[in-house]
């Protein structure tokens, strides 16, 4: 084959749509294999904090000397993984007195920006560059999409008197540039098929006539896949052995995926990842805020998005995400969540299988921390954390997966139903590349005021160091004040 560097876009090309395909070896310029190591983040975001009863660690420690806890018990199967975090607030970027006026949208947004919220208006929300997207200026010219923003709130709940943007997105390129998340898996499907670029702010069509574009690229697409199916034929005789498994797994999982997308039968897989670019089904429906099926489903919709974000990285489409599991202030029902037993589980348990189902978030974070409604519907936070892990480390990349590449942050920006800033429920998954320990749960000290470690610090020791990143500095004035070298490897 011709040394010449060829473009995704070169091979796969059929009109207006391109799939992009996984990086194959046989492609690569000479100089790829002396580049800079694949490093990914993403930001998961759970709100309305937890309860220190049943998610702070028994004890804390390293490898086996940790004990997980009721909460965090569903992240067990990648404990290898797990840094859990403790003592850390974000009182250092509430300007000018210090301190927070505690509410849901004031510890959303600025949990990601670390700027103050209450700075800001409906017509000029504030803020500053969160970040996923200082991070995003570094490495993101290395992907199609430089970043991706996804959520799964349809309901529109109250911002607590801040500019909603704080509340509704914790990815800010900058200040007054909230980039919200799109809550529609079939146009984050659209996005990762065409390889298109990301638009701040985008959302499903909803009118009749963007519907039926939408359909007619659909149909577009699904003829584009029969075409390149047909190439891919000839062209793996030109690629190596290792190239020939990636183009087979990469075509049948894309092929397989257009063919759930025109399945009605919504069935949903077991978690984890198979094939790289591995689709799922969706619903087909376009899910918009605050304009849902009668048939909608949080736990579809949430499955839906875990394997479209391990769609994205295995095919290296991006590298940085943000995922908000639901918004500020949350006042979903989440009447898809059975009941567990946080109080009087079974014995030998940390928690247990109790009978009936969630009512809503909100008021669950405020009948009291010792409630197993409340504690059942961050445990399931918890398990879509460990979900979205075990997708991403199913993922074969060189000798080692996906996974050992990321760094995930799972954490709320607020502690729990006193609405404080300070102890913030944080476990970073995964090492990034072997920078961060694993298999620990530690409580840091620090200098943020109230106490503790400076969570814009934590940002700025995973933008330096996870990501090789120049800032110096990170959040609103004073908020970052040095890395947290206790957290490295």
């Amino acid at each position: 084959m011709s040394s010449r560097t060829l473009s995704r876009r070169t091979i796969l090309r059929g009109g207006a749509v391109a799939l992009s395909l996984p990086w194959l070896e046989t492609l690569a310029p000479p100089a790829k294999a002396a580049g800079a190591p694949i490093r990914r983040y993403m930001s998961m975001y759970f709100p309305n904090g937890s309860a220190d009863e049943w998610w702070t660690a028994a004890t804390f420690g390293t490898g086996s000397a940790w004990s997980t806890s009721a909460i965090l018990e569903p992240l067990l199967p990648s404990r290898q993984y797990l840094l859990g975090l403790n003592n850390v607030g974000n009182y250092s970027s509430m300007v000018p007195q210090g301190f927070a006026n505690p509410s849901h949208g004031t510890n959303c947004g600025g949990a990601w920006h670390c700027y103050d919220p209450r700075q800001g208006t409906s017509s000029n929300v504030g803020g500053g560059i969160s970040v996923d997207q200082v991070i995003a200026n570094q490495i993101g010219k290395l992907t199609p999409l430089p970043s991706l923003q996804v959520g799964l709130s349809t309901l529109d709940s109250s911002c607590d008197g801040v500019a909603c943007a704080h509340a509704r997105s914790i990815s800010w390129s900058g200040p007054n540039a909230p980039m919200y998340k799109v809550v529609n898996p079939q146009a984050v499907f659209d996005q990762l098929v065409t390889a298109g670029a990301p638009m701040a702010g985008q959302s499903a069509p909803s009118t009749a006539a963007s519907t039926a574009a939408l359909a007619q690229t659909r149909a577009l697409q699904k003829s584009v896949l029969d075409s390149v199916l047909d190439s891919a034929t000839s062209l793996r005789t030109q690629l190596s052995t290792g190239d020939q498994a990636r183009i087979d797994q990469y075509m049948t999982s894309v092929r397989d995926l257009e063919q759930l997308v025109a399945s009605p039968s919504m069935q949903l897989t077991s978690g984890g990842a198979g094939a790289a670019c591995m689709g799922i089904p969706r619903p087909p429906e376009a899910y918009a805020d605050m304009n849902t099926p009668p048939d909608y489903s949080r736990e579809t919709h949430s499955n839906l998005m875990i394997q479209l974000v391990t769609m994205a990285f295995a095919c290296d489409l991006t590298r940085t995400v943000s995922f908000m599991l639901d918004d500020s202030r949350s006042d979903y029902v989440y009447s898809h969540v059975p009941m567990r037993l946080f109080n009087t589980p079974a014995p030998g348990t940390l928690s247990s299988p109790g009978t009936g189902t969630c009512a809503g978030y909100h008021g669950l974070q405020h009948a009291g921390n010792a409630n197993d409604g409340f504690a059942t519907i961050i445990w399931w936070m918890a398990s879509k954390a460990n979900q979205m892990t075990q997708a991403l480390a199913g993922l074969q990349e060189g000798a080692g997966t996906v996974m050992d590449s990321t760094v995930i942050h799972f954490g709320s920006g607020m502690h729990g139903g006193n609405h404080d800033g300070l102890n913030l429920p944080i476990v970073l998954i995964g090492s990034g590349g072997g920078v961060l320990k694993q298999n620990a749960n530690m409580s840091l000290t620090g200098d943020a005021p109230g106490g503790g470690a400076r969570l814009a610090n934590l940002h700025l020791t995973l933008i330096q160091n996870v990501f090789g990143s120049s800032v110096s500095s990170f959040g609103d004035t004073g908020a970052s004040t040095g890395i947290i070298a206790d957290i490295l490897a």
